[in-house]
């Protein structure tokens, strides 16, 4: 059977929760994703021919290829599982199982399966999420998607992260944590200030800006947002996630962000990839994070924990190329004539410049992949991606990431 460990959703699928220009959207998105599952439809029948299983809907399904679907309600238990679609047409799905040739009716439902990680604290427009497999990744994600206080309500929309080394509720942020400033320990939590010189949150997830930051390479939070869906997809595992999502509605300002672990002379070694930002609303945003611009010394990480808290040492990402941008028009290096793209890895290092590990799933295309449509899937022999476009933080330039969405191996 196909490896079913990476998953992935898209803003598009049938009954998907949106990113609005509203607080808390992220939270549903975060929610059905990581925990819940959804899209769930009836399915009309499943045909079942030489280890390889059909299902057909009734109608178009708008599940895609390479997602995960989960099957309950039918009376053979080795179909209520989760199975990587392989082939896909509009009202059908393929994926490989081991069952004898048949053809099964009933009351059977298709969804798309949930990473399996656990909302362990939940507060008005608060959670506070962990990972599936909590020995690769022990740590909490905390998403505060709430207006905070001193925050005008026509601003700029987006979730405070941070990660937190241990959590008994969704208001515990007492204990180690990143990012941390131990001259200013809510500084990632709380806001100050008022109005136009309202600072509220640090490390975010950033969803709803203003419309002009689309053409240019930043933007002000107090310029207001405009209504209307924003496009996401979110890539991930057990233990390691990125979203990927516009903030306007009408143009491309796909941002991407993560929380994840990497293993690290055994151990994990846990990471966060946000806008990093603690200015007040009217100063300049710049789109951009390491994954779009790898100069930037902005990954947050727990380093040299020892059971006291301290302040974050941000650290960067680097490809096998330096620090070229992915995609990007100003890459010199020339797709391979018959593999096509060539992609490296980003590997994220330490303060001090040491190479730590690779991050999971994430490639850098190391030439120009500015004429490929956002989304377009690639495949090769046994593993699959999806080319996500982005902005970078010089002058709006585009660039494409791509991410495992398949890999037989795992």
């Amino acid at each position: 059977m196909a490896n079913t460990d990476i998953k992935w959703f898209s803003f598009d699928n049938t009954n998907a929760p949106q990113l609005t220009n509203t607080w808390g959207c992220l939270i549903d998105v975060l929610d059905a994703c990581l925990v819940t599952g959804f899209g769930s439809q009836l399915v009309s029948n499943i045909t079942i021919l030489d280890g390889v299983g059909t299902a057909t809907f009734g109608s178009n399904h708008n599940f895609k290829q390479f997602q995960v679907i989960e099957f309950s309600g039918s009376t053979i238990p080795e179909l209520n599982k989760e199975f990587k679609i392989l082939g896909i047409t509009s009202n059908k799905i393929e994926f490989v199982v081991n069952l004898p040739d048949q053809t099964v009716t009933g009351t059977i439902s298709a969804k798309l399966a949930s990473l399996g990680w656990t909302k362990e604290f939940t507060g008005t427009q608060k959670a506070v999420y962990q990972a599936k497999d909590k020995i690769a990744n022990p740590y909490f994600l905390r998403v505060d998607n709430s207006r905070d206080p001193v925050y005008t309500t026509t601003y700029a929309k987006f979730a405070k992260v941070g990660v937190l080394e241990s959590c008994s509720g969704i208001d515990d942020i007492g204990g180690n944590q990143f990012p941390f400033d131990n001259s200013n320990p809510s500084k990632n939590w709380v806001g100050t200030g008022s109005g136009s010189s309202a600072i509220a949150g640090w490390f975010k997830w950033q969803y709803a800006v203003h419309e002009s930051a689309a053409t240019s390479s930043a933007w002000y939070e107090s310029e207001g947002t405009t209504d209307g869906l924003r496009r996401w997809v979110i890539i991930g595992t057990k233990d390691s996630l990125y979203i990927i999502n516009s903030a306007t509605v009408n143009s491309i300002l796909e941002i991407p962000y993560s929380f994840g672990v990497i293993q690290h002379n055994g151990l994990p070694k846990p990471y966060l990839i946000a806008t990093n930002r603690y200015a007040s609303a009217t100063s300049t945003v710049l789109c951009a994070t390491p994954l779009g611009d790898p100069d930037r010394i902005e990954v947050a990480s727990l380093y040299n924990y020892a059971g006291v808290k301290i302040n974050t040492l941000f650290s960067k990402l680097i490809t096998g190329f330096g620090s070229v941008k992915s995609g990007v028009a100003t890459n010199l290096i020339k797709p391979d004539p018959v593999d096509g793209l060539i992609l490296s890895p980003f590997y994220l290092l330490d303060p001090d410049n040491f190479i730590l590990d690779k991050l999971p799933l994430v490639k850098c295309c190391t030439n120009n992949a500015t004429t490929i449509a956002n989304y377009t899937i690639f495949t090769e022999p046994n593993r699959s991606y999806i080319g996500c476009r982005f902005r970078t933080a010089a002058g709006g330039v585009l660039g494409l990431l791509l991410f495992t969405i398949y890999d037989e191996a795992g």
